[in-house]
């Protein structure tokens, strides 16, 4: 297909516009490898989550679940039959929780713009339909979101609700309808059955989350219980689907991102003294219906990914027969104050539904993409150069073991955590949940934490799994009551190889809280630095030791003790 380009004056913003198809992808671009789950069309929402607990990504789809790796489909409920031509399904949007506290993972559905939202606890293995129970009796607006409102880690869900825009809280009565918390007054804008166009972001720089719509913004207070918000009217765009607040332009101040639900068009709104300005960056397909704002290259910079909703209303809408296609919009910015969108395609044979998953599906640190609509389920998994040398890579993403092998008896996740140990009985040995990569020049990051400053743990670099064995072999930046910030060799020569100034890491450790752990291995150098303060500078004097090994988290043997793991991510060198 022909490709067309044109450029638009955008007054300080250069933006970049491109037609259908993007330019030809370059060796060592970012690129996706699609897993066709199944063909039938099942919801037009999805969701990921470990659901049965054997340690690897599973899809939820409205009525059914898809158990990984070979996609067998299990029935949460009745299984419905629905028509791509002039049908919908039941399920408008999927969302993944663990509403209960069980630890097991549970499915949120929203059904059909005005109806219920529901929520289906996980049997926790055992046979048979989920059991039901009701959210709130009417869910409306075509883009119900669930996001971290509150900037704790936890969701939550956002939609309208008899005229008012309401947020959601899990109540202590789980039988009972969820906790409604509503942002605005009566007859607010978005809050219609079938309104276009809502997001949330933190619009004026005050450090909370403010919720959006096409016609403003409500300002969040300090309580975000205390409603009415403070709406803010502006003009923002014709009728869209999620909407964002982010600093497209890199000028200070948060702008807004909105995309057509139905027509043409994908626009950023550029904060200025005198309002919003509105830059459109794409129309080469329409009915953009959902879409997520995240760094898919890793370069710092959060891209967008998108695509058709295919057959929304049958093919009646604009460009509504035509190609499904799935794009990311990689956000660059050339210049002070110019910003270019550059369109790269993922797939032309299935779009998007009205929500979809953007995350990083088998645990290798880069976004991946989950779609379920009427073109049926699918999984996008990017294929770039693991690890990208400069590039932060996460390698556990907060909800699951992808990516990890171990003894799950003794870790579980919570809070988007990996936890090692318990508080209730001892520890019978040590146990380590194990990075299935190996690295070799490389920096890790990690938060960690024990739990009442108790216990003993750490984290290996450089390691092995001992053939037969519970125990790993290799280096080990030490984490525990003077031992935090000490080079452990362990299983191999069990001595310290270096150790810290007490008194200056006592300046600076927290030792019940969170602690910035960053691992540093360049060559025969290791380096260990907690909360900013170097604790080690050591170089490795025996040529036989290797040099290149696995990554894993400790639980140590002994009395009752937490290890609490998060925001873990690796940053490769150069020699790796």
């Amino acid at each position: 297909m022909k490709v067309t380009r044109r450029l638009m004056g955008c007054g300080a913003a250069l933006v970049v516009v491109f037609g259908l198809l993007a330019p030809a992808q370059a060796e060592g671009e970012v690129r996706f490898r699609k897993i066709v789950v199944d063909r039938t069309f099942r919801s037009e929402g999805a969701a990921v989550g470990d659901i049965n607990h054997d340690g690897k990504t599973d899809i939820f789809a409205g009525d059914v679940w898809y158990e990984a790796p070979a996609w067998k489909m299990h029935e949460i409920r009745k299984v419905g039959s629905y028509k791509a031509a002039g049908g919908y399904s039941n399920c408008f949007a999927n969302f993944s929780q663990d509403v209960n506290g069980d630890g097991w993972i549970d499915s949120i559905v929203v059904g059909f713009p005005g109806k219920e939202c529901f929520w289906y606890e996980n049997p926790k293995n055992a046979k048979g339909h989920w059991k039901r129970r009701t959210v709130t009796h009417s869910a409306c607006n075509e883009t119900p979101i669930f996001v971290d409102l509150l900037g704790d880690g936890k969701r939550k869900l956002i939609f309208g609700t008899d005229g008012k825009i309401t947020w959601y809280n899990v109540p202590k009565d789980l039988e009972g309808l969820w906790d409604a918390h509503p942002i605005s007054g009566p007859k607010a804008p978005g809050t219609q059955r079938f309104s276009h166009g809502l997001g949330m972001g933190d619009v004026n720089g005050d450090g909370r989350n403010d919720v959006i719509v096409t016609q403003g913004w409500w300002e969040a207070p300090i309580d975000r219980t205390a409603g009415p918000w403070k709406f803010h009217k502006v003009k923002l765009g014709p009728k869209c689907a999620d909407m964002y607040a982010y600093d497209v332009d890199g000028d200070g101040d948060n702008d807004v991102i909105s995309t057509s639900a139905h027509k043409y068009g994908m626009w950023w709104f550029e904060r200025t003294p005198a309002g919003f300005k509105q830059h459109e960056f794409f129309k080469g397909f329409s009915q953009t219906h959902a879409v997520h704002l995240v760094d898919i290259n890793g370069d710092g910079l959060k891209d967008l990914v998108t695509g058709k909703r295919y057959y929304a209303h049958s093919g009646r809408d604009p460009g509504g027969k035509d190609p499904a296609m799935l794009y990311w919009f990689e956000l660059r910015r050339p210049g002070k104050g110019k910003v270019q969108y550059v369109p790269h395609k993922i797939d032309d044979d299935s779009g998007v539904g009205t929500q979809f998953e953007v995350t990083d599906f088998n645990g290798d640190g880069r976004p991946d993409v989950v779609t379920s609509n009427k073109k049926g389920v699918r999984v996008f998994l990017q294929e770039s150069g693991a690890a990208r040398a400069g590039r932060a890579v996460r390698l556990f993403d907060g909800k699951t073991f992808a990516g990890w092998e171990g003894n799950l008896k003794s870790f579980r996740i919570e809070d988007g955590a990996i936890v090692g140990g318990t508080l209730k009985n001892r520890i019978p040995r040590n146990e380590f949940l194990c990075a299935k990569k190996e690295y070799a020049n490389f920096e890790l990051r990690m938060k960690v934490k024990l739990a009442n400053g108790r216990g003993n743990a750490g984290i290996q670099i450089r390691s092995r799994r001992i053939p037969n064995h519970h125990e790993m072999i290799g280096y080990q930046a030490d984490v525990g009551k003077n031992w935090w910030g000490c080079l452990y060799d362990e299983s191999r020569r069990r001595k310290v190889l270096a150790r810290p100034d007490a008194k200056q890491l006592a300046k600076v450790l927290r030792p019940a809280g969170w602690n910035q752990y960053v691992m540093r291995c360049e060559g025969k150098r290791i380096r260990l630095r907690i909360n900013g303060y170097q604790t080690i500078d050591y170089t490795e004097p025996d040529a036989k030791i290797p040099q290149t090994g696995l990554i894993g988290l400790q639980i140590h043997g002994g009395g009752p003790s937490e290890v609490w793991y998060k925001d873990i991510e690796i940053v490769e060198l150069p020699g790796s």
